[in-house]
């Protein structure tokens, strides 16, 4: 099999956070044998003079045979934007590219419209990115129809796995509407989308070198479908859609390694759920869940779950749903799910669960319950420090948390503070000194730099694997982790051992 991404940008001098340099596009690519890569300069996507990025991608990408120019246009700049575009067409690029989620522009503007008809006319594609922006959902629709009334093919980029639905809904009525599927990495959600008849249009793009390809490339290789299916969205359908051919490529085709990377020994996750979510997911409700599955497709030795129903719905209801399924799946084990807004029922739920020795930790959602610092979180986090269990914690992200993590770590230094979804440089450095918090770092955007830059920071001893199963699939998750991670010993710590001595599993 061969790959082509069609999504990727750099940066020609390094950028603190995250690492886009080109370097560690081409480091990236190289590593996993990537045919070509579209790439733009991302000059071109944040708030900087669009003639100057597209020259800038043009000078790049002629240097590097692997490397596909993607032009952009910016409705803000507008002045000659006729000429920029006019620039990319005749410095080869493949396609153009429009940024209006990170750039905080409409793609209901006319002038948008009109730069779509130009382009159009010149033959080329679209690519728009939608992250960024919280009119994401309503573009879609209006993107698609504005292309298709001017016969322009559109790459939706970065639309979240939550508009799943209306996307699939539009790619079925808009045949010229084709999605990057990295922000799509919903557990099984390449499935629902090849069952949903779209395959023909879904691409392979990993948004590297900010984003793990290697995490992308999991995902389609332990996805259900066939294997004529991954060829067509790794790079297939990126090839019919550029009109190239794979035997006239500007370089020689290279040969992936066509299966998933996975742990070699089992490892343990400690961030999942039982009883549901909201999304597009076959296979998990309040009394059904695949977690169960996916824990031993993964080589995953023990998966650490709480209810989702008990979390945002009914505390009680939801913690008696996680020990019905710790009664069915032998290869998990519970948090209590417990609510700052209810403390006698929070205390007498975690008394009634530890008898139970399958349980061996809680699990605590701030932005149900409110900032941190606030005194009931305070005297929850109080409560919680008396039965010796650790607490994993969604951090409100209102307001600034890390003063009520510092207030009840330094009150209960026995107690093992677990920020869940991780945190950058500036997070770490908050609780550097408090040896009872750890990080782990389940997201839909995980990111190798991340866990890198706050494990050189807090020690590969205070970092834990969670996967945030069965919202996103576990191998996907250990991709990134895989990057990020540079000898065995800190494999050892972060994928078995730190879990092992503060869950007290032995």
């Amino acid at each position: 099999m061969y790959a082509i991404d069609f999504i990727s940008e750099f940066s020609v001098n390094r950028i603190p956070e995250p690492d886009t340099t080109l370097e560690a596009l081409l480091r990236q690519t190289e590593a996993h044998d990537t045919t070509l890569t579209l790439t733009t300069s991302r000059r071109g996507l944040v708030n900087q003079v669009n003639p100057e990025a597209v020259a800038e991608t043009l000078e790049i990408t002629a240097k590097h045979p692997r490397l596909l120019g993607v032009g952009t246009l910016d409705p803000r700049y507008f002045l000659n934007w006729r000429e920029d575009l006019q620039a990319c067409v005749d410095g080869g690029c493949v396609a153009i590219r429009f940024a209006p989620g990170p750039q905080g522009w409409s793609p209901e503007t006319l002038v948008f419209e009109h730069m779509v008809e130009a382009v159009g006319a010149a033959g080329l594609p679209i690519i728009v990115d939608f992250k960024g922006s919280s009119e994401a959902l309503s573009w879609i629709r209006k993107v698609a129809e504005v292309c298709h009334r001017y016969n322009v093919n559109v790459v939706m980029n970065e639309v979240s796995y939550s508009h799943m639905g209306e996307l699939i809904t539009v790619m079925q009525v808009y045949t010229n509407v084709y999605a990057a599927i990295r922000w799509l990495c919903l557990a099984d959600g390449l499935e629902v989308m090849v069952d949903a008849g779209i395959v023909d249009r879904l691409l392979y793009g990993s948004n590297s070198p900010k984003y793990s390809i290697r995490a992308l490339r999991n995902q389609i290789f332990m996805a259900k479908i066939s294997d004529e299916q991954r060829q067509a969205i790794l790079g297939g359908n990126a090839l019919r859609l550029l009109d190239m051919d794979i035997e006239e490529l500007p370089a020689e085709p290279l040969m992936i390694k066509a299966e998933a990377d996975l742990p070699e020994e089992p490892i343990i996750d400690i961030h999942a759920h039982v009883s549901g979510f909201h999304c597009a997911e076959p296979f998990n409700t309040r009394t059904e869940t695949n977690v169960s599955e996916m824990t031993e497709r993964c080589n995953i030795q023990y998966t650490f779950v709480s209810s989702y129903n008990a979390i945002n719905y009914d505390m009680c209801e939801g913690n008696a749903d996680t020990q019905a399924f710790l009664d069915r799946y032998p290869n998990l084990r519970g948090y209590i799910a417990i609510d700052p807004r209810d403390l006698a029922g929070s205390v007498e739920q975690m008394e009634r669960y530890f008898q139970d020795s399958r349980f061996v930790g809680v699990k605590l959602y701030c932005p149900f319950g409110g900032n941190m610092a606030t005194k009931r979180m305070q005297d929850l986090l109080d409560e919680i420090a008396k039965f010796g269990r650790p607490v994993k914690i969604h951090m409100d992200e209102g307001g600034s948390p890390y003063p009520g993590v510092r207030s009840a770590a330094e009150r209960n230094p026995d107690l093992v503070i677990i920020k869940a979804h991780g945190d950058d440089v500036e997070g770490a450095r908050q609780v550097v000194d408090l040896p009872n918090v750890y990080f782990e770092f389940c997201s839909s955007g995980i990111n190798a730099g991340t866990i890198r830059r706050s494990m050189d920071i807090l020690g590969p001893e205070r970092i834990l694997f969670g996967t945030d199963q069965p919202l996103f699939a576990p191998w996907f998750e250990y991709g990134a982790y895989a990057d990020a991670i540079e000898t065995q010993r800190e494999a050892d710590l972060i994928f078995q051992e730190n879990a092992r001595r503060i869950f007290r599993l032995d």
